[in-house]
């Protein structure tokens, strides 16, 4: 048990005490807990989707990585009716920046699913994870690749091994702040990418005449024909530029 809550104090409880995620942990019964700090910030970023879209939640997966070059979501059953996928942020990020993050990821990926079939943290409650949901029904992390096999039934008939929850936890990695606000740039250049004045077509965007660096780098973030990498890069160039003052 000691190692399952190392673990969820280091990607999504870094404020909660032992004892506090212990007595939650024990508890019958969903424990719902709040990791938005005294300042406002939050360190765990959660999308949770109805349990029939499982294949949106597994591309969207897919995608984090292969697009936006972060850390895969550590995915977890409801116990209820829902998958939930959990990103952890190495430095905690003001709320209205984790709810924009979560947004964007919205627009991008689950842009064809409905409102009331999917759910954020923040600013949605969060329910601590494992924890018992009724009779013969635990939420629980679970191994990404065998998250086709709970889209009926989207819980565990018995208590989730602590030692195991805590072995798929050890495996998660959290987000650097550099690459959360390229991520989040890269996002937010996709979404204006869509106004009129960025539809032209994409060589003309950035094979035109630029007078200054910045401009340039803005047409490679927002080129939809670029490769990604690079994208990210010219996002992380531009990051001094954008990069907001601490809340």
């Amino acid at each position: 048990m000691n190692e399952l809550i190392a673990e969820l104090q280091r990607l999504y409880f870094p404020q909660c005490a032992t004892t506090t995620l212990a007595a939650a942990l024990a508890a019958e019964g969903e424990a719902a807990m709040d990791p938005v700090a005294a300042d406002g910030r939050v360190t765990a970023l959660v999308i949770s989707l109805d349990c029939s879209l499982w294949a949106q939640a597994a591309h969207l997966c897919e995608q984090v990585q292969d697009e936006l070059g972060l850390p895969a979501p550590a995915v977890s059953v409801s116990g209820g009716s829902a998958y939930g996928l959990w990103f952890s942020v190495a430095e905690a990020v003001p709320r209205a920046r984790a709810v924009a993050f979560l947004e964007s990821l919205r627009r991008r990926y689950l842009a064809e699913v409905p409102a009331a079939r999917l759910s954020f943290h923040p600013p949605a409650p969060l329910s601590l994870v494992p924890a018992c949901q009724g009779a013969d029904r635990w939420s629980a992390y679970i191994d990404p690749s065998l998250g086709s096999m709970f889209v009926t039934e989207p819980w565990l008939e018995m208590a989730p091994s602590p030692q195991k929850q805590a072995e798929l936890l050890a495996g998660q990695t959290r987000i650097k702040p550099a690459d959360f606000d390229a991520a989040l740039a890269l996002l937010q250049g996709a979404d204006s990418a869509g106004s009129p004045a960025a539809s032209a077509p994409s060589e003309a965007r950035v094979s035109g005449r630029h007078d200054e660096p910045v401009g340039f780098l803005l047409a490679i973030m927002n080129d939809d024909a670029i490769e990604t990498r690079l994208r990210i890069e010219a996002a992380k160039a531009l990051l001094p530029y954008f990069r907001k003052p601490a809340a």
